[in-house]
């Protein structure tokens, strides 16, 4: 393709994907991410614009203006990811490459330097991309297959801005403002339409993919603590019942004691704030693996794969201490929420899902019996502990 065709294609696959950037800003939220790629498109349309022009501009526009539109349209794609990253993003992560461009530019043109220029853009293009890759890599994104599309989008442009670089410093950089001129320009604006198509379509991809995601977690968690809930701890011990080879695992069966006390004494907003905290305090206590779940009202439990008997009751041991040193704001210094649980740790050889569940049951309530605040492990696991 000659270099009109190369620039009008950019050009336009650019205003598309702008235009329906912000048509989906208008409908969806959060908006704030599809109103950062609206403008970071129409900011590099408008540059590659005045790229192609610049042979009808004055010198000193076709030296500033299309460099600064470009910085500022990454550092809008910039803005964008930390948005859908959760990660904190201000304007000054929109308008400092650019600035910094500017800066060097303005110093570049006063020696005639424009290799100055040249390379001072390229440095700073090729940094946003990779500060652009690193945001997409957040934990946020794990799983996320458009994710890694945007991922080698970038990559792709990092490369290239880094490849410019190298070029223009071998080159001496151009004799004047603007574009380099030279054979590989084309190369260049090639690469450009593969990087707008790839972002365009996996940006779009991927926002609707969080969405998609976010609606399977909620399916599976318990809307008040963000616990698993009971069909999915349903659906994990079943997954372990039925594993080939089978494995050793502990299920902790656990309740609140004289949990309804708290509801009456102290109204059912604080009943809310104490299970909220007993959850948060068994997840920042178990492994990534665990399942934690709520199976109802102040009911838990734990599934803890691959673990020794010993080490699966010193887990359950560790939750009951930590949740009686909790305190709560609602309540006197010297109120506690104890525990009482059972236990079950074995492969789960020829014992059905509602067999186990009424075999940890029964030593839950074993160890309510018998004084609560306290462990007791079921059968066909022999013993007890306190």
């Amino acid at each position: 393709m000659d270099l009109t065709t190369l620039f009008s294609a950019n050009i336009l696959v650019l205003s598309v994907f702008a235009i329906s950037f912000l048509a989906m800003s208008l409908r969806v939220n959060p908006h704030g991410h599809w109103r950062s790629w609206a403008a970071a498109n129409s900011l590099l349309a408008a540059a590659l614009l005045f790229f192609a022009s610049e042979a009808w501009l004055p010198e000193l526009v076709a030296y500033l203006v299309p460099n600064t539109l470009l910085l500022l349209g990454f550092g809008f794609h910039l803005h964008a990811a930390r948005q859908l990253a959760h990660l904190p993003s201000k304007a000054s992560n929109v308008l400092a490459p650019a600035t910094a461009y500017l800066l060097v530019a303005v110093v570049a043109y006063q020696v005639s330097n424009f290799a100055l220029a040249y390379a001072a853009a390229n440095v700073i293009f090729t940094l946003l991309c990779i500060t652009t890759i690193s945001a997409y890599t957040s934990p946020v994104f794990r799983g996320l297959i458009s994710a890694i599309g945007l991922i080698l989008a970038f990559f792709l442009l990092a490369a290239e801005g880094a490849l410019r670089t190298v070029h223009g410093l071998a080159l001496g950089g151009p004799a004047g403002p603007g574009m380099m001129n030279d054979m590989i320009q084309d190369i260049h604006l090639m690469s450009a339409l593969i990087f707008v198509s790839l972002t365009g379509a996996f940006s779009l991809a991927v926002s609707f993919e969080q969405v998609a995601y976010k609606h399977r977690e909620a399916a599976r968690r318990d809307p008040l603590t963000g616990a698993f809930n009971r069909r999915e701890f349903q659906i994990r011990l079943e997954q372990l019942l039925q594993a080939t080879p089978r494995d050793n695992f502990g299920l902790v069966h656990f309740d609140l004691d004289h949990f309804k006390q708290v509801n009456d004494e102290y109204g059912h907003p604080a009943g809310d704030e104490a299970l909220v905290k007993v959850s948060k305090t068994v997840i920042s206590h178990l492994r990534q693996d665990d399942c934690f779940a709520r199976l109802g009202g102040e009911e838990f439990a734990v599934l803890l794969p691959g673990i020794s008997r010993d080490n699966a009751f010193k887990v359950a041991d560790r939750l009951r201490e930590k949740i009686s040193e909790l305190r709560f704001e609602f309540a006197p210094e010297e109120f506690r929420i104890t525990t009482s649980a059972g236990i079950y740790h074995g492969d789960g050889s020829q014992l059905l899902t509602t067999d186990l569940l009424q075999a940890v049951d029964k030593s839950l309530y074993e160890s309510k019996n018998s004084g609560r605040n306290r462990i007791t492990f079921a059968e066909p696991s022999l013993g007890s502990a306190q």
